[in-house]
């Protein structure tokens, strides 16, 4: 190849050359770099070093210094806040545990770097940069801050604190540095210094902390308030165990420990100013504003607090409460509706850290007004007409029906007249029309949290029907709120929709003047402005109607708890605004129970709480102009109401769903009976989950009283004990199928169900050929499409209102207590066969029956709905059925009963009982007193109803 070529082929293919020159300059641009990178690292180190030693390095640490909070003018004094027990000590009384567990919990390397951290200080830049907070600090950089500094987050102040942690590491040892650290830091509870902070948290000097201990003052350091056990348990372990997991895996401990006994929190500020101070301590925390700050360096903090409201509220709270017995408690919140800012705020008094105000209840009635802001949402308007008749079975509760307090009864109600007379029934079908979700996106909107702690807000908890959904039940305030965010919901209405953020502080300035904190409040539009106009008009005539308006147009609504499923209560509420305060009040205790006066009259929300908030609202108003509410401005539909559509005004004033004969493919098929056959002073037995060997003594006892009853039979235990089947028929009682396994049949297929159905009318029809089973109960949260397909086959749906709970009461007494407390006319009572221990149930019922008899009462069976008819005879042991096998037509309303009886024959009447007090369907006990199915199609008056079962909650009330 000749020059000429190797030239020509360079010229073709230039990649070699060009490659070799991008290699020489690459190599001659690094070797610039690095000799301008060595250069600028050498002047750069020169320069930090002459900034080191121009900061000069104190002779003595800060003396602590006490915040004072003031009330929103800036010059009234709230509350003084500092450290009140400092102790110095020598490193050597610290147990080594101890000193481990500090380390691993703050500086692991700090006997081996030189006051900072590389890495630190990098993270610590690039949060920054972006805009966050990153401590990243040792244990040599906090203690210079703590000790020489400010606490802001500025580049200078960062740069001196380096620059003092170069120069105490070169002027002391690191067991001086450790010694004055542990001597310095804030451990919480106004302790200061280790050796203080022995003593708070376990009453002891610091030579006698175990490794466990010494776990939980580690654990504290990064967050005093937070981590400390008296205020957030949960969190205060979950801290330790990750201090404890650092020790072992740094082989630093070898024993599995167990966290300690902590000694109670002493409030260094008692009684509400207390509360607020861990309010104001807590927002600042959260704005970098630090608890050893507040506790040592002499800021002065402006609240958001008015002193004329704190002052009302105080002595109100106190005077109400002295007039009452000494374990009622109160909690009390006001607000600016324009702002957001705190004026008032009560959790409680002499209780040491713990806050009422932040804690968690059931709304009840309160609720009430969120539903009415989903539905004007929703273009229903406030003058739409609903049926507010009591009882209704809707299909969320479970075949439970659902009552208004003092069963008031307005078939065609407003939303507005359902508010003031606090009706359930028309707010519950509001919220099962919208849906759930909707009411309970409002809540949050509005000012209710999504989570208290870890856990979601406004969901069933374990042990509920269902576990993390919302049910219809949000509608009568059956999920807890605290009186913080209920204050901040009512504000918003106040403020025509615009949820403004709940706060304490405006401002923190450090002890030269430095602003260390301004608060800046957030406004957030969630409700139409016509629609909170119209809440409040609604809201307004309640106070109007229940006469607690406090000398000023003023609008709000009381709830009240019902406890369990008694006649006490175990919370009442009152909740209302004028234009320029709202406010909440909670009365209940420290456990859930009844709440009485001194009288021994049940607290309700238009009682104690409703006068408290009265007087409060006068008194923190005293001397500010009056203000107008907003008119009403009647957005949203008035014709989509459920009025008139769900049939009542029958007979007795009797909602439809539960008197007329069923159809299918018609408005409330399937609907479950729950009440007698006869009007008057009657009531159903119905026993569940037989028949067992408890069967034989209940038929005794109900031939020796001549009682009849309904029993529901559980498919594989009828197979068990068809002569206790037999039996059951023979002595004139009533059969009823309970599924075959007392399966939960909710999640099943209509055809699963009805076969399920099926299957267990077979074993009956085996066990007694050609009985006939009038009534279906479905198992326990299982209603809906069983109970149709019961229903389609012939058998009435049976639900319940009176429920002793006998599967969980301890004792016979218990039992027939609970029966005797919620029993109304016309109720089916639930109680138990088969399954757990029965012996109390019998004992019970021996006891009560006779002693109901005496009072007046006489015993019935439930009316039926649906025609019931023979079963086929069955002549081998039944299989379960294929769907496709399940043909049997629905019968319709108002056919005969093919089983022959003649329900005119054991017709009551008008309820009248003969002059001995016996009811005329009365059974004897003795075979052949009258068909087992025997019933009165034709419905009667009924008296108020009260309605709970295991894992439906009580009716809130009002």
């Amino acid at each position: 190849m000749t020059t000429n070529d190797v030239s020509a082929e360079g010229a073709h293919n230039p990649g070699p050359a060009r490659k070799g020159r991008r290699s020489r300059f690459w190599r001659r641009l690094a070797i610039r770099l690095m000799v301008i990178v060595a250069f600028y690292c050498a002047t750069g180190a020169a320069a930090a070093e002459a900034y080191v030693e121009s900061v000069p390095l104190p002779d003595a640490p800060i003396e602590p210094q006490a915040s004072t909070l003031y009330f929103r003018d800036g010059s009234t004094i709230l509350a003084r806040v500092g450290t009140v027990d400092h102790s110095d000590v020598p490193l050597s009384v610290v147990p080594k545990p101890v000193r481990d567990a500090i380390l691993a919990a703050e500086d692991r390397s700090f006997y081996d770097h030189g006051g900072f951290s590389v890495r630190g200080l990098a993270r610590a830049l690039v949060a920054d940069v972006s805009g966050g907070q990153q401590g990243a600090s040792t244990i040599t950089q906090q203690y210079a801050r703590n000790a020489f500094l400010t606490q802001d987050v500025s580049v200078g102040r960062k740069a001196k604190e380096l620059a003092l942690s170069v120069q105490l590491e070169r002027k002391y040892t690191k067991d001086q540095i450790f010694e004055r650290y542990l001597n310095t830091i804030y451990y919480g509870r106004g302790a200061q210094g280790i050796a203080a902070a022995a003593h708070a948290y376990f009453g002891i000097t610091p030579d006698q902390l175990t490794a466990a201990q010494g776990a939980v003052l580690a654990s504290v350091i990064k967050d005093p308030w937070g981590f400390d056990p008296a205020n957030d348990a949960h969190a205060a372990q979950v801290r330790w165990k990750w201090v404890v997991k650092s020790e072992q895996t740094l082989g630093w401990l070898k024993d599995d420990l167990v966290y300690p006994k902590v000694d109670a929190a002493n409030a260094k500020n008692p009684g509400a100013d207390g509360i607020i101070i861990d309010r104001v301590e807590r927002e600042l925390a959260a704005h970098g504003v630090t608890s050893q700050m507040l506790h040592t360096r002499g800021l002065k903090v402006i609240t958001t607090l008015d002193a004329t409201a704190q002052r009302a509220a105080v002595k109100q709270v106190k005077k109400k409460l002295d007039a009452q017995p000494d374990d009622l408690r109160a909690a009390l919140v006001a607000l600016d509706p324009g702002t957001g800012g705190v004026r008032a705020y009560y959790g409680g008094a002499e209780r040491g850290y713990f806050d009422d105000a932040s804690a968690s209840h059931p709304a009840a009635s309160t609720f009430k007004p969120i539903v009415l802001a989903a539905a004007l949402e929703k273009n229903i308007g406030v003058n739409s007409r609903w049926d507010g008749s009591s009882p209704r079975i809707f299909p969320g509760r479970l075949g439970v029906p659902l009552k208004n307090h003092l069963d008031l009864q307005c078939p065609s109600c407003t939303l507005k007249a359902a508010m003031v007379d606090s009706l359930n029934t028309p707010f519950y079908a509001v919220t099962e029309q919208i849906g759930t979700d909707a009411v309970r996106d409002m809540a949050w909107a509005l000012g209710i949290s999504k989570k208290y702690g870890t856990a979601p807000t406004l969901v069933d908890v374990k042990g509920d029907p269902k576990p993390g959904k919302t049910r219809a039940d949000i509608a009568i305030g059956r999920y807890a709120v605290t009186p913080g965010d209920l204050a901040t919901v009512y504000a918003t209405f106040a403020s025509g929709g615009v949820r403004h953020d709940r706060f304490f502080v405006q401002t923190a300035t450090a002890a030269g003047g430095e602003r260390l904190y301004t608060a800046v409040p957030k406004s957030t539009p969630v409700l139409d402005k016509a629609a909170a106009s119209d809440i409040s008009s609604v809201l307004s005539a309640v106070v109007t109607s229940d006469k607690v308006v406090p000398g000023r147009p003023a609008a709000g609504k009381t709830g009240t708890q019902q406890w369990g499923n008694t006649k006490d209560n175990q919370d009442a509420w009152m909740a209302g605004y004028t234009p320029e305060l709202a406010s909440v009040v909670w009365i209940g205790k420290a456990k859930p129970g009844p709440i009485r006066e001194k009288s021994g009259k049940a607290i309700e929300g238009e009682t104690v709480p409703a006068k408290l908030w009265s007087d409060f609202t006068r008194d923190a108003l005293t001397g500010s102009p009056v203000q107008a509410l907003p008119k009403a401005t009647h957005i949203g539909r008035t014709d989509v109401g459920d009025a008139g559509k769900t049939k009542t005004g029958t007979k007795g004033g009797e909602s439809s769903d539960q008197s007329r004969q069923n159809q299918d493919g018609k408005l409330g098929f399937g609907t479950p009976v729950v009440r007698t056959a006869g009007t008057g002073k009657r009531l159903a037995l119905t026993f569940d989950d037989g028949p067992s060997s408890y069967t034989p003594e209940i038929l005794d006892l109900l031939a020796k009283n001549g009682v009849r009853a309904t029993f529901c039979m559980v498919g594989e235990e009828v197979e068990r004990y068809p002569e206790l089947v037999r039996r059951v028929i023979a002595e004139g009682h009533t059969l009823c199928n309970h599924s075959w396994k007392h399966d939960d049949l909710g999640q099943m297929s209509a055809a699963d169900a009805r076969a399920d159905i099926e299957r267990t009318d077979a074993a009956i029809s085996v066990a007694a050929p050609g009985a006939t089973v009038p009534f279906f109960r479905a198992p326990y949260g299982s209603w809906g499409t069983s109970n149709k397909e019961g229903a389609k086959l012939g058998h009435t749906p049976l639900g319940w209102v009176v429920d002793p709970d006998d599967w969980l009461l301890p004792g016979a007494d218990v039992i027939a207590d609970r029966i005797e407390t919620q029993l109304t006319p016309r109720a089916v009572v639930l109680v138990h066969d088969g399954g757990g221990e029965r012996e109390q149930t019998i004992e019970a019922l021996t006891k009560l029956i006779p002693k109901l008899k005496a009072d007046g009462w006489t015993f019935d069976l439930p009316e039926k709905t649906v025609a019931s008819h023979p079963l086929p005879q069955q002549s081998t042991k039944p299989e379960s059925p294929s769907p496709s096998e399940s043909s049997s037509a629905p019968p319709q309303s108002g056919d005969d009963d093919p089983s022959g009886d003649d329900p005119s024959s054991d017709d009551p009447g008008d309820g009248d009982s003969p002059s001995d007090g016996e009811s005329p369907d009365e059974g004897d006990g003795t075979p052949g007193d009258d068909a087992p199915d025997n019933g009165n199609d034709t419905p009667g008056t009924g008296g108020p109803t009260t309605a709970t079962t295991t894992g439906a909650p009580a009716d809130p009330g009002r």
